[in-house]
């Protein structure tokens, strides 16, 4: 019973009881695509030949960086509505099917848009414009047409995860959530619904308008609109306490 306790408050959803205990194919198979996005952010960059060469190799790490914690925040999002859940209709392998898709689509999009990042900042205060350069990176326009495909795919990917927990929460009754539950399935359902927007918006702005590359500043308003959906659906300590542990 401390076993079953202590499990449930040192995981990051101790007020969530987890319906999806056993690793489905469906989740075996996601992990699997994930793993080779992972890869093909690290797989871009050139093995250096030379001494000269492993400099500019090894700083490759930060824009890597960057781009692995994106690619694991939307992990974590598919990860915790899996075990939340454990909802594996065909309306769900449908949805996971199209996201792992646009997980592989915006990979090279994404190590694209941080490789230019890095090598902009580079150039804008050391004055190392070989990099941008080499990347065929000519003009402001460029760079928010490679802002605006990344943010377009992650769009749609928060879309499908808004659409994952709008069909969990047809399942409340089966799934027995209770009222704390209930209430964290409707935050998550309007977080990734202005996530969504909001990436849409950056896409947008940074294709159609004079901002371009700068548009992805509204991305802050990520922690504003998540603050005060947190504060609109508060949670309810009664049914969270009365909720069994994991086990």
């Amino acid at each position: 019973m401390i076993r079953q306790e202590l499990s449930r408050q040192l995981d990051h959803d101790p007020n969530f009881r987890w319906r999806g205990e056993a690793v489905t194919r469906i989740e075996n198979l996601s992990d699997i695509v994930f793993a080779l996005a992972l890869g093909m952010l690290v797989s871009v960059s050139t093995p250096p030949h030379t001494y000269s060469e492993l400099g500019p190799h090894l700083m490759s790490i930060v824009p890597v960086a960057a781009c692995f914690a994106v690619l694991l925040v939307i992990w974590n999002a598919h990860f915790t509505f899996f075990r939340r859940y454990g909802v594996a209709d065909g309306y769900i392998i449908f949805l996971n099917a199209v996201l792992l898709l646009f997980v592989l689509f915006i990979a090279y999009p994404l190590r694209f848009a941080f490789d230019s990042l890095f090598a902009w900042i580079l150039a804008a205060f050391q004055g190392h414009w070989e990099y941008m350069t080499e990347l065929g990176i000519s003009s402001f326009r460029q760079a928010g047409f490679i802002l605006a495909w990344f943010y377009g795919g992650l769009s749609f990917i928060y879309f499908l995860i808004h659409l994952m927990y709008k069909h969990a929460l047809t399942k409340a009754d089966i799934l027995d959530l209770n009222m704390s539950e209930l209430a964290m399935t409707r935050r998550s359902i309007w977080r990734y619904f202005c996530e969504m927007l909001i990436c849409a918006l950056v896409a947008a702005g940074a294709a159609l308008t004079p901002l371009g590359a700068f548009t992805a500043a509204f991305s802050i308003l990520n922690w504003p609109i998540a603050v005060a959906i947190r504060r609109r659906i508060k949670l309810s300590p009664e049914s969270a306490i009365k909720s069994p542990a994991r086990g």
